[in-house]
């Protein structure tokens, strides 16, 4: 049996050609010794048995909208995509997985079209507020810029 073509690509909006689909962020207690070091070792582990996936290195304190330690892993496919988030699920251990997509809206990539595997970490989001209280401004800006027009 043939799969179809929807097994080819991600469904719109999610990027497809301009970077990967998903972004796979792995948490752990940078203050938890045993927590990190089993987080180096999946690291590790990852880019040994998935070596076609781009994983960063390890962030030791919080970054972003992250509020704890992480690394992140890219998924550029659909394929990579259901062979590695069943083996994340199975192998994470004690640390929190956020799994989110990449659509350009960052505040509803990392809220709505995301998922957890393990316990759910409250994300700092107010630099996604911001950045999305400044793109509703720009659009007013162009609908007044428009009527004068």
């Amino acid at each position: 049996m043939s799969l179809g073509k929807t097994y080819d690509s991600f469904v719109e909006p999610i990027r497809n050609d301009s970077g990967p689909g998903f972004d796979v962020h792995i948490y752990f207690h940078q203050d938890d010794e045993g927590e990190a070091k089993f987080a180096e070792g999946l690291r590790g582990r990852i880019m040994r048995e998935f070596e076609e996936l781009q994983t960063y290195k390890m962030h030791y304190k919080p970054i972003g909208p992250h509020p704890i330690g992480m690394f992140e892993v890219d998924i550029a496919t659909p394929a990579q995509f259901g062979a590695f988030v069943p083996w994340l699920a199975i192998h994470h251990g004690p640390l929190s997985i956020l799994v989110h997509t990449n659509t350009g809206d960052g505040f509803r990539d990392h809220t709505q079209n995301a998922m957890w595997i393990g316990e759910k970490l409250p994300l700092n989001l107010s630099s996604f507020k911001k950045s999305k209280e400044m793109d509703e401004v720009g659009l007013r800006l162009k609908a007044l810029q428009n009527m004068q027009d």
